[in-house]
């Protein structure tokens, strides 16, 4: 099992009383997190529970002492020895608070860590009750780092965000970036070992949890339009997202319509993006741009995995952000006149091109000379002239 990055950020809080809760899309690796961290970074017993078994989950919803009775005399707890609980799918417990709060406040001795796949039931199932109690890692779908590890090349891995030669790193990891922006960054899907297999299990995975689980969350009955919006938005990435015209497209609502976007942004399907302006009502009332999680996801849902194309190298770019970066203010740039700018990560402004030229970009030029603010272009084809700093796509 191949280490995560968001290991360093976790382990600090490994010898902390906190419960920790890891949170993400389906298939994104939270499992395997979990038992990576159970193998090798704990010096005290632990015990896994995974609540997809109808039997751990049925222990787990009576009352939380027959759960407590069940390790005493199951796995030997003697009561009074520091030992750590694994949780998984914490959100199929009827209630998750009372159970995590309970073990929480009356047995010190328990270190509990435990993950759920949506947003949406944890939001609704985990009340307020635990603030103070829980620390929350949100967990995406790897980097492109990690995926050069995942791909057994950790030489290059090194090289990914290092002020190195531009055109070395196009020489030597341009290849697999274009299998990144395929197929995307699903642990099981970059371990595949051919394209068939890994078109298979992506089609698997939208099947299963957009088309059952969201479904299910969402108590949609639609289905058909439900499938309809996901690959309109899809085939939209980067786009500004037009109530209006989708709900006539789609034959929905804008209420219904609205739903259907909050849902699918909360069950880690979509990012929606709003505009950049120093007035945040500006913000909150334009527009929005629709981005995938998952860019793998999105050419599935779109025109497959055989060509590239500017909408999912752009897409492949917000993923980099989402994953590698955390950026204090994300947004992407337009003005009245139509000038537009793909993103604005505090305040630098990226264009993305999948071939850049080194001609002059209008929007680009405009932004950098009213805020002087240096921009830059993210591309797969490195130009000999540019007036603007680029780059071949990297851990921003």
């Amino acid at each position: 099992m191949i280490e995560r990055g968001i290991i360093t950020k976790i382990k600090p809080f490994l010898e902390t009383n906190d419960i920790l809760l890891f949170y993400g899309a389906r298939q994104v690796g939270k499992t395997t997190l979990m038992k990576i961290i159970q193998e090798r970074y704990l010096t005290k017993k632990s015990f896994f529970f995974d609540l997809e078994n109808k039997a751990y989950l049925e222990l787990c919803n009576q009352n939380p002492d027959i759960f407590l009775k069940y390790l005493k005399s199951y796995f030997g707890w003697d009561g009074q020895e520091e030992i750590v609980l694994f949780i998984d799918e914490i959100q199929y417990l009827d209630s998750p608070t009372n159970f995590l709060k309970y073990l929480y406040d009356n047995y010190p001795m328990l270190k509990l860590i435990v993950s759920g796949s949506s947003t949406l039931e944890i939001r609704g199932k985990l009340g307020d009750s635990l603030v103070g109690r829980l620390i929350k890692f949100e967990i995406f779908p790897l980097s492109f780092q990690e995926f050069l590890l995942f791909k057994d090349q950790p030489n290059l891995a090194k090289l990914v965000g290092t002020p190195i030669d531009l055109q070395l790193i196009n020489d030597q990891i341009n290849f697999f970036y274009q299998e990144y922006i395929r197929f995307w960054a699903y642990p099981k899907v970059v371990l595949a070992k051919t394209p068939e297999i890994k078109k298979e299990y992506l089609k698997q995975i939208y099947t299963t949890y957009v088309e059952k689980d969201i479904k299910d969350i969402g108590k949609i009955r639609e289905l058909e339009k439900f499938n309809l919006l996901i690959k309109l938005l899809a085939h939209q990435t980067g786009n500004l997202v037009n109530l209006s015209e989708i709900s006539n497209t789609i034959n929905i609502t804008t209420q219904t319509l609205n739903e259907r976007l909050f849902l699918l942004e909360h069950t880690f399907v979509i990012k929606l993006l709003t505009p950049f302006s120093s007035n945040l009502r500006g913000e909150l009332t334009k527009m929005p741009k629709v981005f995938f999680i998952d860019n793998g996801l999105r050419n599935a849902c779109d025109k497959g995995f055989d060509f590239l194309e500017g909408k999912s190298f752009e897409n492949s770019f917000f993923n980099y952000i989402q994953n590698g970066y955390k950026a204090e203010k994300l947004n992407f740039y337009r003005t009245q006149d139509k000038k537009e700018i793909d993103f604005i990560i505090d305040w630098i402004p990226y264009e993305v091109k999948l071939a850049y030229n080194g001609k002059s970009l209008t929007a680009l030029n405009f932004f950098t000379q009213k805020y002087q603010q240096q921009g830059t272009v993210i591309t797969l084809q490195k130009p000999e002239n540019s007036k603007h700093t680029v780059l071949f796509p990297r851990e921003v």
